[in-house]
Protein backbone atom coordinates (compact mmCIF):
# COMPACT_ATOMS: atom_id res chain seq x y z
CA UNK A 1 0.00 0.00 0.00
CA UNK A 2 0.84 3.61 -0.69
CA UNK A 3 1.40 4.08 3.14
CA UNK A 4 3.96 1.30 3.81
CA UNK A 5 5.97 3.36 0.81
CA UNK A 6 5.85 6.53 2.31
CA UNK A 7 7.01 4.81 5.77
CA UNK A 8 9.68 3.33 4.17
CA UNK A 9 10.65 6.55 2.29
CA UNK A 10 10.08 8.97 5.07
CA UNK A 11 12.07 6.94 7.61
CA UNK A 12 15.05 6.42 5.24
CA UNK A 13 15.01 10.69 5.14
CA UNK A 14 15.49 10.37 9.06
CA UNK A 15 11.54 11.42 9.80
CA UNK A 16 10.60 9.14 12.97
CA UNK A 17 7.22 7.76 13.48
CA UNK A 18 4.75 8.54 16.13
CA UNK A 19 2.55 6.29 17.82
CA UNK A 20 -1.10 6.63 16.69
CA UNK A 21 -4.21 5.03 18.39
CA UNK A 22 -6.41 6.04 15.39
CA UNK A 23 -6.87 3.61 12.26
CA UNK A 24 -5.57 4.67 8.88
CA UNK A 25 -3.93 7.45 10.43
CA UNK A 26 0.10 7.85 10.60
CA UNK A 27 2.02 10.99 11.93
CA UNK A 28 5.85 11.27 11.06
CA UNK A 29 8.10 13.86 12.64
CA UNK A 30 11.61 15.49 12.10
CA UNK A 31 13.72 17.71 14.29
CA UNK A 32 15.36 19.96 12.58
CA UNK A 33 16.91 22.96 14.79
CA UNK A 34 13.85 24.47 17.01
CA UNK A 35 11.40 23.49 14.78
CA UNK A 36 9.21 20.36 13.80
CA UNK A 37 8.46 19.16 10.75
CA UNK A 38 5.38 16.75 10.84
CA UNK A 39 3.53 14.81 8.05
CA UNK A 40 0.48 13.63 8.83
CA UNK A 41 -0.80 10.74 6.51
CA UNK A 42 -4.89 9.96 6.28
CA UNK A 43 -6.42 7.33 3.89
CA UNK A 44 -10.20 7.89 4.27
CA UNK A 45 -11.18 5.58 0.59
CA UNK A 46 -14.91 6.66 0.76
CA UNK A 47 -14.04 10.53 1.72
CA UNK A 48 -16.59 10.20 4.20
CA UNK A 49 -14.61 8.92 7.24
CA UNK A 50 -14.35 12.19 8.85
CA UNK A 51 -16.01 15.27 8.86
CA UNK A 52 -14.17 18.38 8.65
CA UNK A 53 -14.36 18.99 12.59
CA UNK A 54 -12.71 15.97 13.16
CA UNK A 55 -10.24 16.18 10.62
CA UNK A 56 -9.01 19.68 12.36
CA UNK A 57 -10.00 18.00 16.00
CA UNK A 58 -7.36 15.39 14.69
CA UNK A 59 -4.90 18.02 13.36
CA UNK A 60 -5.46 20.48 16.65
CA UNK A 61 -4.28 17.32 19.04
CA UNK A 62 -1.29 16.52 17.34
CA UNK A 63 0.34 20.25 17.21
CA UNK A 64 -0.97 20.34 20.87
CA UNK A 65 1.25 17.37 21.63
CA UNK A 66 4.51 18.89 20.38
CA UNK A 67 3.33 22.35 22.00
CA UNK A 68 3.21 20.97 25.53
CA UNK A 69 6.49 19.33 24.93
CA UNK A 70 7.80 22.66 24.48
CA UNK A 71 8.21 23.15 20.75
CA UNK A 72 6.43 26.56 18.87
CA UNK A 73 7.54 26.15 15.76
CA UNK A 74 5.48 23.48 13.73
CA UNK A 75 5.73 22.88 10.28
CA UNK A 76 2.98 20.44 8.88
CA UNK A 77 2.03 18.62 5.88
CA UNK A 78 -1.49 16.54 5.67
CA UNK A 79 -1.43 13.64 2.97
CA UNK A 80 -5.47 12.53 2.03
CA UNK A 81 -5.01 8.94 0.52
CA UNK A 82 -8.87 8.78 -1.06
CA UNK A 83 -10.82 7.51 -3.91
CA UNK A 84 -12.79 10.10 -3.38
CA UNK A 85 -10.84 13.29 -4.56
CA UNK A 86 -13.82 15.40 -4.54
CA UNK A 87 -15.14 14.46 -1.38
CA UNK A 88 -12.05 15.72 -0.02
CA UNK A 89 -12.10 19.15 -1.54
CA UNK A 90 -12.91 21.27 0.87
CA UNK A 91 -10.73 19.61 2.99
CA UNK A 92 -7.58 21.32 1.29
CA UNK A 93 -9.04 24.38 -0.20
CA UNK A 94 -8.50 26.43 3.58
CA UNK A 95 -5.85 28.61 4.62
CA UNK A 96 -5.28 27.23 8.03
CA UNK A 97 -1.42 27.18 8.79
CA UNK A 98 -1.04 23.53 6.85
CA UNK A 99 -0.51 22.16 3.97
CA UNK A 100 -3.08 19.96 2.33
CA UNK A 101 -2.44 17.26 -0.47
CA UNK A 102 -4.59 14.62 -1.68
CA UNK A 103 -3.32 11.45 -3.37
CA UNK A 104 -5.85 10.15 -6.08
CA UNK A 105 -5.82 6.15 -5.11
CA UNK A 106 -7.82 5.52 -8.75
CA UNK A 107 -4.99 6.82 -10.40
CA UNK A 108 -2.15 7.27 -8.22
CA UNK A 109 -2.08 10.89 -8.98
CA UNK A 110 -1.12 13.72 -6.50
CA UNK A 111 -3.52 16.26 -6.19
CA UNK A 112 -2.45 19.72 -5.25
CA UNK A 113 -4.93 22.96 -5.22
CA UNK A 114 -4.22 26.52 -5.97
CA UNK A 115 -4.86 27.81 -1.74
CA UNK A 116 -2.12 24.84 -1.13
CA UNK A 117 1.88 25.43 -1.18
CA UNK A 118 3.59 23.60 -4.37
CA UNK A 119 6.27 22.05 -2.37
CA UNK A 120 7.32 21.25 1.54
CA UNK A 121 10.82 20.91 2.06
CA UNK A 122 11.44 19.54 -1.16
CA UNK A 123 9.39 16.46 -0.64
CA UNK A 124 6.96 16.52 -3.46
CA UNK A 125 9.26 14.63 -5.90
CA UNK A 126 9.67 11.89 -3.17
CA UNK A 127 6.09 11.58 -3.35
CA UNK A 128 5.71 11.81 -7.32
CA UNK A 129 8.49 8.91 -7.84
CA UNK A 130 6.69 6.12 -5.07
CA UNK A 131 3.33 6.95 -7.25
CA UNK A 132 4.94 7.10 -10.37
CA UNK A 133 6.33 3.48 -9.24
CA UNK A 134 3.27 2.24 -8.58
CA UNK A 135 1.28 3.40 -11.55
CA UNK A 136 3.95 1.43 -14.06
CA UNK A 137 3.72 -1.70 -11.11
CA UNK A 138 0.12 -1.89 -11.78
CA UNK A 139 0.54 -2.06 -15.63
CA UNK A 140 3.44 -4.02 -15.36
CA UNK A 141 1.22 -6.54 -13.37
CA UNK A 142 -1.52 -6.47 -15.90
CA UNK A 143 0.66 -7.56 -18.33
CA UNK A 144 2.86 -9.62 -16.74
CA UNK A 145 1.12 -13.20 -17.23
CA UNK A 146 -0.28 -12.33 -20.58
CA UNK A 147 2.78 -11.36 -21.96
CA UNK A 148 6.23 -12.04 -20.67
CA UNK A 149 6.64 -16.00 -21.10
CA UNK A 150 10.17 -16.45 -21.85
CA UNK A 151 11.16 -19.47 -23.73
CA UNK A 152 14.90 -20.93 -24.26
CA UNK A 153 13.83 -23.55 -27.07
CA UNK A 154 16.06 -26.87 -26.83
CA UNK A 155 15.31 -29.60 -29.31
CA UNK A 156 16.40 -33.23 -27.68
CA UNK A 157 17.71 -35.76 -30.47
CA UNK A 158 17.35 -32.91 -32.98
CA UNK A 159 13.32 -33.47 -33.43
CA UNK A 160 11.48 -31.05 -31.83
CA UNK A 161 11.97 -26.73 -32.01
CA UNK A 162 10.16 -25.15 -30.72
CA UNK A 163 3.14 23.01 -13.52
CA UNK A 164 4.03 23.05 -11.08
CA UNK A 165 0.17 23.08 -11.20
CA UNK A 166 -1.78 25.08 -12.79
CA UNK A 167 -4.83 27.46 -11.51
CA UNK A 168 -7.91 25.08 -10.24
CA UNK A 169 -7.16 21.90 -8.75
CA UNK A 170 -4.54 20.26 -11.25
CA UNK A 171 -3.39 16.49 -11.38
CA UNK A 172 0.38 16.52 -10.76
CA UNK A 173 2.30 16.22 -13.92
CA UNK A 174 5.91 13.96 -13.52
CA UNK A 175 8.35 16.73 -12.96
CA UNK A 176 10.66 14.66 -11.17
CA UNK A 177 13.70 11.89 -12.37
CA UNK A 178 12.56 11.36 -16.07
CA UNK A 179 13.04 8.02 -16.84
CA UNK A 180 13.89 6.35 -20.22
CA UNK A 181 13.72 3.44 -21.41
CA UNK A 182 15.83 3.92 -24.11
CA UNK A 183 19.46 2.93 -22.59
CA UNK A 184 22.45 2.80 -25.17
CA UNK A 185 23.57 -0.48 -24.18
CA UNK A 186 20.15 -2.30 -23.97
CA UNK A 187 18.87 -1.02 -27.29
CA UNK A 188 21.97 -2.13 -28.99
CA UNK A 189 21.82 -5.91 -27.50
CA UNK A 190 17.58 -5.87 -28.57
CA UNK A 191 19.05 -4.38 -32.28
CA UNK A 192 21.88 -7.30 -32.33
CA UNK A 193 18.83 -9.58 -31.76
CA UNK A 194 16.48 -8.13 -33.98
CA UNK A 195 19.36 -8.23 -36.61
CA UNK A 196 20.66 -11.88 -36.33
CA UNK A 197 16.94 -12.88 -36.14
CA UNK A 198 16.17 -11.23 -39.80
CA UNK A 199 19.64 -12.63 -41.27
CA UNK A 200 18.54 -16.39 -40.23
CA UNK A 201 14.72 -16.40 -40.21
CA UNK A 202 14.50 -17.92 -44.05
CA UNK A 203 17.56 -19.89 -43.85
CA UNK A 204 15.85 -21.41 -40.47
CA UNK A 205 12.32 -21.19 -42.13
CA UNK A 206 13.42 -23.41 -45.00
CA UNK A 207 16.37 -24.96 -43.25
CA UNK A 208 14.83 -26.41 -40.84
CA UNK A 209 17.30 -28.07 -37.79
CA UNK A 210 20.48 -28.60 -39.83
CA UNK A 211 20.54 -24.98 -40.72
CA UNK A 212 19.98 -23.99 -37.40
CA UNK A 213 23.17 -26.20 -36.42
CA UNK A 214 25.28 -24.32 -39.24
CA UNK A 215 24.43 -21.19 -38.16
CA UNK A 216 25.49 -21.77 -34.73
CA UNK A 217 22.99 -23.44 -32.05
CA UNK A 218 24.42 -24.40 -29.01
CA UNK A 219 24.82 -28.10 -28.80
CA UNK A 220 27.67 -29.98 -26.58
CA UNK A 221 28.34 -32.19 -28.93
CA UNK A 222 29.63 -30.40 -31.43
CA UNK A 223 31.36 -27.49 -28.51
CA UNK A 224 33.14 -30.77 -26.66
CA UNK A 225 34.18 -32.97 -29.95
CA UNK A 226 34.63 -30.61 -32.40
CA UNK A 227 35.82 -27.18 -30.01
CA UNK A 228 33.44 -24.87 -31.76
CA UNK A 229 33.16 -22.86 -28.22
CA UNK A 230 31.73 -19.29 -30.19
CA UNK A 231 28.46 -21.22 -30.28
CA UNK A 232 27.80 -20.44 -26.64
CA UNK A 233 27.87 -16.58 -28.21
CA UNK A 234 26.00 -17.41 -31.42
CA UNK A 235 23.27 -19.10 -29.51
CA UNK A 236 22.63 -16.15 -27.39
CA UNK A 237 21.12 -14.18 -30.57
CA UNK A 238 19.64 -16.78 -32.49
CA UNK A 239 15.13 -17.69 -31.72
CA UNK A 240 12.92 -19.74 -33.25
CA UNK A 241 10.27 -17.78 -34.01
CA UNK A 242 9.15 -14.12 -33.90
CA UNK A 243 7.23 -14.91 -30.79
CA UNK A 244 10.19 -16.31 -29.08
CA UNK A 245 12.03 -13.34 -29.62
CA UNK A 246 9.13 -10.97 -29.13
CA UNK A 247 8.99 -12.29 -25.68
CA UNK A 248 12.16 -12.22 -24.79
CA UNK A 249 12.95 -8.74 -26.49
CA UNK A 250 9.80 -7.19 -24.40
CA UNK A 251 11.34 -8.69 -21.37
CA UNK A 252 14.59 -6.93 -21.88
CA UNK A 253 13.37 -3.57 -23.11
CA UNK A 254 10.94 -3.39 -20.25
CA UNK A 255 13.95 -4.86 -17.43
CA UNK A 256 17.33 -4.00 -19.15
CA UNK A 257 16.95 -0.60 -19.28
CA UNK A 258 16.71 -0.63 -15.54
CA UNK A 259 19.57 -2.38 -15.02
CA UNK A 260 22.04 -0.04 -17.37
CA UNK A 261 21.04 2.79 -15.27
CA UNK A 262 21.61 1.18 -12.04
CA UNK A 263 24.93 -0.41 -12.37
CA UNK A 264 26.32 1.52 -15.87
CA UNK A 265 26.68 0.34 -19.36
CA UNK A 266 29.90 -1.81 -18.97
CA UNK A 267 28.88 -3.56 -15.83
CA UNK A 268 25.28 -4.76 -17.64
CA UNK A 269 27.58 -5.74 -20.51
CA UNK A 270 29.21 -8.15 -18.28
CA UNK A 271 26.08 -9.45 -16.48
CA UNK A 272 24.54 -10.14 -20.23
CA UNK A 273 27.00 -11.74 -21.52
CA UNK A 274 28.29 -13.61 -18.58
CA UNK A 275 25.10 -14.81 -17.72
CA UNK A 276 24.26 -15.73 -21.10
CA UNK A 277 28.09 -17.55 -21.18
CA UNK A 278 27.20 -19.12 -17.65
CA UNK A 279 23.69 -20.47 -19.16
CA UNK A 280 24.86 -21.93 -22.06
CA UNK A 281 27.68 -24.10 -19.68
CA UNK A 282 24.89 -24.82 -17.39
CA UNK A 283 22.87 -26.17 -20.05
CA UNK A 284 25.98 -27.75 -21.71
CA UNK A 285 26.82 -29.52 -18.62
CA UNK A 286 23.19 -30.75 -18.00
CA UNK A 287 22.59 -31.91 -21.10
CA UNK A 288 26.02 -34.22 -21.40
CA UNK A 289 25.68 -35.33 -18.03
CA UNK A 290 22.02 -36.89 -19.49
CA UNK A 291 22.90 -37.94 -22.75
CA UNK A 292 20.45 -35.28 -24.70
CA UNK A 293 21.51 -34.90 -27.96
CA UNK A 294 19.95 -32.07 -28.63
CA UNK A 295 20.27 -27.54 -29.17
CA UNK A 296 19.45 -24.90 -27.60
CA UNK A 297 18.85 -21.10 -28.76
CA UNK A 298 17.84 -17.68 -27.10
CA UNK A 299 18.22 -15.04 -25.50
CA UNK A 300 16.62 -16.18 -22.54
CA UNK A 301 19.73 -17.28 -20.10
CA UNK A 302 20.89 -13.50 -20.64
CA UNK A 303 17.70 -12.32 -19.85
CA UNK A 304 17.17 -13.99 -17.07
CA UNK A 305 20.75 -13.45 -15.72
CA UNK A 306 19.79 -9.68 -15.66
CA UNK A 307 16.57 -10.49 -14.07
CA UNK A 308 18.55 -11.76 -11.15
CA UNK A 309 21.16 -9.40 -11.30
CA UNK A 310 17.73 -6.63 -11.09
CA UNK A 311 16.89 -8.64 -7.92
CA UNK A 312 19.97 -8.57 -6.03
CA UNK A 313 19.95 -4.44 -6.89
CA UNK A 314 16.61 -4.45 -5.78
CA UNK A 315 17.19 -6.23 -2.67
CA UNK A 316 19.96 -3.89 -2.07
CA UNK A 317 18.17 -0.78 -2.20
CA UNK A 318 15.40 -1.64 0.17
CA UNK A 319 13.02 -3.10 -2.66
CA UNK A 320 12.89 -0.89 -5.13
CA UNK A 321 14.08 0.17 -7.55
CA UNK A 322 12.91 3.65 -10.33
CA UNK A 323 10.02 1.93 -11.79
CA UNK A 324 9.82 -1.91 -10.81
CA UNK A 325 9.76 -3.63 -7.22
CA UNK A 326 10.92 -7.11 -5.67
CA UNK A 327 7.70 -8.38 -6.12
CA UNK A 328 7.07 -8.21 -9.65
CA UNK A 329 10.70 -9.60 -9.94
CA UNK A 330 9.83 -12.61 -8.11
CA UNK A 331 6.55 -12.82 -9.57
CA UNK A 332 8.27 -12.85 -13.01
CA UNK A 333 10.53 -15.74 -12.38
CA UNK A 334 8.06 -17.71 -10.69
CA UNK A 335 6.06 -17.25 -13.79
CA UNK A 336 8.32 -17.96 -16.24
CA UNK A 337 10.07 -20.74 -14.31
CA UNK A 338 6.56 -22.39 -14.40
CA UNK A 339 5.52 -22.00 -17.66
CA UNK A 340 8.86 -23.80 -18.48
CA UNK A 341 8.08 -26.59 -16.21
CA UNK A 342 4.95 -27.17 -17.84
CA UNK A 343 5.70 -26.62 -21.59
CA UNK A 344 7.63 -28.60 -24.00
CA UNK A 345 10.62 -27.68 -25.29
CA UNK A 346 12.18 -25.09 -22.74
CA UNK A 347 15.62 -25.41 -21.35
CA UNK A 348 15.26 -25.06 -17.90
CA UNK A 349 18.78 -25.19 -16.51
CA UNK A 350 19.96 -22.75 -18.60
CA UNK A 351 17.34 -20.37 -17.33
CA UNK A 352 18.31 -21.34 -14.36
CA UNK A 353 21.90 -20.73 -14.55
CA UNK A 354 21.49 -17.32 -15.96
CA UNK A 355 19.42 -16.32 -13.70
CA UNK A 356 22.09 -17.62 -10.68
CA UNK A 357 25.09 -16.02 -13.20
CA UNK A 358 23.52 -12.93 -13.09
CA UNK A 359 22.54 -12.43 -9.68
CA UNK A 360 26.40 -13.93 -8.64
CA UNK A 361 27.89 -11.47 -10.76
CA UNK A 362 26.06 -8.57 -9.47
CA UNK A 363 27.10 -9.23 -6.13
CA UNK A 364 30.52 -9.29 -7.38
CA UNK A 365 30.45 -6.05 -9.16
CA UNK A 366 27.77 -3.60 -7.93
CA UNK A 367 28.36 -1.32 -5.23
CA UNK A 368 25.20 0.80 -4.02
CA UNK A 369 25.99 4.15 -4.30
CA UNK A 370 25.98 7.02 -2.02
CA UNK A 371 22.44 8.60 -1.78
CA UNK A 372 23.15 12.50 -2.69
CA UNK A 373 19.19 12.77 -2.94
CA UNK A 374 19.20 12.05 0.66
CA UNK A 375 21.68 13.88 1.59
CA UNK A 376 20.83 17.18 -0.36
CA UNK A 377 17.02 17.03 1.06
CA UNK A 378 18.28 16.90 4.89
CA UNK A 379 20.68 19.71 3.82
CA UNK A 380 17.77 21.95 1.90
CA UNK A 381 15.32 20.91 5.41
CA UNK A 382 18.36 22.33 7.74
CA UNK A 383 18.73 25.40 5.44
CA UNK A 384 15.40 26.28 4.39
CA UNK A 385 13.94 29.09 6.41
CA UNK A 386 10.31 28.72 7.04
CA UNK A 387 8.65 26.29 4.06
CA UNK A 388 6.66 27.47 1.44
CA UNK A 389 2.92 28.67 2.57
CA UNK A 390 3.55 29.93 5.60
Amino acid sequence: MIEERLAYRLMDLSFRKLDSNVDNIYFYYQMVQDEVILISVFRLERGEELTIDQYDYILKKIRAHFINLGHQKIRMLNLIITKNPLQMRSLTLREDGCIHWIIDLNINRLIIYETQASNFYYLKEEIENILLGMRQEAFFDENLARNLSLGEYRTDSYANFSNDYGRNPTIQRKNSKKLSWFTLMNIIMIGLNVIAFIILYYSHLFGGTDEMIRSGALSWYYVKNKGEYYRIITSMFMHGGFEHLFNNMIVLFFIGDNLERAAGKLIYLVIYFGSGIIAAISSISYNMYKGNVGFSIGASGAIFGVVGAILYILIVNKGHLEDISTRQIVLFVIFSLYGGYTSAGIDNIAHIGGFLGGLLIAVLLYRKPKNHRKEQIKKNINSYPGGEGY
